[in-house]
């Protein structure tokens, strides 16, 4: 009888990256073993309007006790308050989603993203719950290709996460960028595996067939304007929007052919639109929000070199041997390049302005990268879900 796993992610975002991760993964898991497991999707977030529609009642009591959230502010220990505020919040909407989908599981794997994080996002609880479920129906977890995003000993949500994937169903952990932190502040439990992985997206080629197409067209990835301090870049929201409007005036100087693109967030791609307005420029410069992944992947796949903000848009280009210039709002930006060894592309913004930026691409629209060593990562991702899957 085959297993059946269940892949926990963010499946149905609206940032096609997350959803690109998913897509390949299952690819990943299937390949080779389709005679011995069959998997199905988790969402671990799902849509306001899935949440509406399936779990109504759930849903109400979430928004209410998010309310309770500014009287934590009244409290000494205010920090405390608001983790159990926001705990029992994602408890009451989803507990009972996760162990409902779980139930049918042999295992459970996480896809791949960055889960392992505290500071935004909330995924923490959800990590958490999920977890919690898999000890008591005794199944099986692998983390795989995990991102990690900073630990603290103080932070109550960081130590909480970190009990939550030690717990004795997580059998293994793998990360795309920080196999350091992971060993030595996050894993007690030392019966759990570790390694350093690729990301899944890097089997984009193959499984959306897929090759890049030169243009000579340049594609400039963008991102909503709060995201740098949202996570401690110090570069307000004016800074954002003047270093595009500066990079689009640069590439138009020097007339070199160029495009806006999202990776499908609605806030990006209201940006881009706001981006050109304030350029006084046509809207057909921003291409359309991708409807899906493929659609996504053809996108990247027709620039000859990008600028992007958005990791996926990176891993995207990365994988289909597209020169790739990185904007740093977050330390997976920079952990990435240190894993294909190309630190030199990717760019702390408060350093650097326009002309730096153009430069850059120019000189590096007809760089290359070490396939070797991508097709070794690839290959490590594979071997360790393999690992895994053999446990079953």
């Amino acid at each position: 009888m085959k297993k059946k796993i269940a892949l926990v992610g963010l499946n149905n975002f609206n940032n096609m990256g997350d959803q690109i991760i998913s897509e390949t993964m299952q690819y990943l898991v299937q390949k080779k073993r389709e005679d011995k497991v069959e998997t199905y999707f988790v969402d671990i977030n799902p849509y306001d309007s899935f949440c509406e529609e399936k779990i109504p009642i759930r849903f109400k009591c979430f928004n209410l006790i998010r309310k309770l959230e500014p009287i934590s502010k009244l409290f000494k220990r205010s920090d405390e308050v608001t983790y159990y505020i926001q705990y029992f919040s994602w408890k009451i909407k989803l507990y009972n989603y996760y162990k409902q989908h779980l139930n049918k599981a042999d295992a459970i794997i996480f896809t791949g993203g960055a889960f392992i994080k505290y500071h935004t996002q909330e995924l923490n609880y959800l990590v958490d719950m999920v977890t919690e479920i898999a000890m008591k129906q005794d199944i099986p977890v692998m983390m795989s290709g995990m991102g990690l995003e900073g630990y603290s000993s103080t932070d109550r949500r960081c130590q909480k996460l970190k009990e939550a994937i030690n717990r004795p169903c997580v059998k293994m952990i793998t990360t795309r960028d920080n196999l350091t932190l992971l060993n030595e502040k996050y894993i007690d439990n030392k019966s759990i595996i570790t390694a350093l992985v690729g990301d899944p997206a890097f089997y984009i080629p193959e499984y959306y067939q897929i090759e890049r197409v030169r243009s000579g067209r340049i594609g400039l990835g963008i991102i909503r304007s709060d995201n740098f301090m949202k996570y401690g870049i110090n570069y307000s929201e004016d800074q954002v929007m003047n270093l595009y409007q500066d990079i689009v005036k640069e590439l138009e100087k020097r007339k070199l052919p160029w495009t806006l693109f999202s990776n499908g967030f609605t806030s990006d791609y209201n940006f881009g639109l706001q981006l050109l307005d304030s350029l006084g420029m046509d809207r057909n410069n921003l291409m359309p929000r991708p409807k899906n992944t493929k659609e996504y992947v053809g996108m990247v796949s027709k620039f000859d070199v990008i600028v992007g903000a958005r990791l996926h848009a990176i891993i995207t280009a990365y994988s289909l041997d597209i020169p790739a210039i990185g904007l740093i709002w977050n330390e997976k930006l920079t952990l990435f390049g240190e894993l294909i060894g190309k630190e030199q592309n990717f760019l702390n913004v408060t350093n650097i302005n326009a002309q730096f930026i153009v430069d850059m691409v120019e000189k590096k629209r007809h760089d290359d990268y070490d396939v070797k060593q991508r097709d070794e990562l690839k290959q490590l991702t594979d071997i360790y879900l393999d690992i895994f899957i053999n446990t079953l």
